[in-house]
């Protein structure tokens, strides 16, 4: 991990030997920054056996072989929403990372974003049923993920529940511009908007993995507003979401100055927080979290008292309403499939798992 650190600082020096070398194109597989690091590993002034070059050139060639399927994927889906006149922002992808890194292929994807105005949401689901793709999941209360093939799409009417997080979606649209991603029309967000974005998307995932500092980096790097701390928040609720993104992002680049948005106590037990979450990251191997423990964090986030009693209340509101497939799947064992009705029986349903818990039993 430290060599992986030093190569993103520029300060890799030394000849990497067999283990150590195996180690670093590991770690950077594990933290999805693989692609990034075969290319500068390729531009090192090292001395590398006939088969670390070999290997190198099979990454980066892999890379541009998935640059060019998201990249193509992406062009003709925004060529599609707008030919139905349909707004449409890319979510990170290959329009970000062109954008932001400079070249699709030194960016891992796995999927594409793409966020929809609530009002046109029943449009463009039928508009991506046009062109072959289908669900691949229930809708939850901000998107749906669906397929076509191999390929995996998320459509976003909200980028969190609104319950948990209260995103001015309005004001955001507002504020988006018109672009083109290899020619085709595509919709983007303010560069403030976009760093926010990205700080509460590295949170949602407890900065879980190296890619997404690198995004927040390369994106305070790119936007000059977001680098001189100007950040057009829509909500105080934000603030210390932006404020942990920059102060990890300042954790692999110390040149870009902290956040301002915070009170000083408030910093410090942020600053203790990001000193944490940074050690993990060193020592610890990735993990996914699920929606539990996601929340768990959004609430650790928050500052002592009124801020976090509110998050509980948040919480407990989107545990009574939200639904997941284990709800359907335990109303389906009455025969009842209508929203409403699992949405009736989910309360029983958590009470169960509840006293299941207590008296030990699976």
């Amino acid at each position: 991990m430290q060599s992986l650190l030093d190569l993103f600082r520029g300060r890799l020096q030394h000849t990497v030997d067999g283990a150590e070398w195996a180690s670093l194109l590991n770690i950077a597989e594990e933290e999805n920054v693989l692609f990034w690091a075969a290319e500068r590993l390729r531009f090192l002034d090292g001395q590398y056996t006939p088969e670390q070059k070999q290997q190198l050139s099979e990454i980066c060639r892999e890379a541009q072989v998935s640059a060019f399927v998201w990249s193509e994927t992406l062009k003709g889906t925004a060529a599609a929403f707008h030919q139905a006149d349909l707004p449409m922002v890319s979510l990170k992808g290959p329009c970000l990372a062109e954008r932001l890194y400079g070249d699709a292929a030194l960016r891992t994807c796995y999927d594409l974003d793409l966020l929809v105005r609530q009002s046109e949401l029943a449009r463009a689901e039928r508009l991506l049923t046009d062109i072959g793709f289908r669900p691949d999941s229930d809708a939850d209360d901000y998107h749906r993920r669906w397929r076509r093939k191999a390929v995996i799409l998320e459509l976003h009417h909200n980028l969190e529940n609104p319950l948990a997080f209260d995103f001015d979606m309005d004001a955001i649209w507002a504020r988006t511009r018109l672009s083109h991603f290899h020619d085709a029309p595509v919709w983007l967000f303010a560069p403030s908007d976009e760093v926010l974005y990205l700080c509460f998307h590295a949170v949602r995932h407890r900065f879980e993995r190296l890619c997404l500092i690198f995004d927040l980096v390369f994106a305070f790097r790119h936007s000059p507003r977001a680098f001189a701390g100007k950040l057009e928040r829509c909500n105080p609720e934000f603030d210390n979401v932006y404020a942990l993104g920059r102060m990890m992002a300042t954790r692999l680049d110390p040149q870009i100055p902290e956040a301002a948005c915070v009170r000083s106590g408030d910093r410090k037990r942020l600053e203790q927080l990001a000193d944490r979450l940074w050690q993990e990251l060193l020592l610890a191997p990735p993990k996914t979290l699920d929606w539990a423990a996601q929340h768990r964090f959004y609430l650790e986030l928050e500052n002592p008292g009124r801020s976090r009693l509110l998050r509980r209340w948040r919480h407990q509101r989107i545990l009574l309403t939200r639904l997941i497939d284990a709800d359907f799947a335990f109303a389906g064992r009455f025969n009842l499939h209508r929203n409403w009705q699992v949405r009736l029986l989910r309360p029983i349903r958590l009470l169960m798992k509840r006293l299941r818990a207590s008296s030990g039993t699976v």
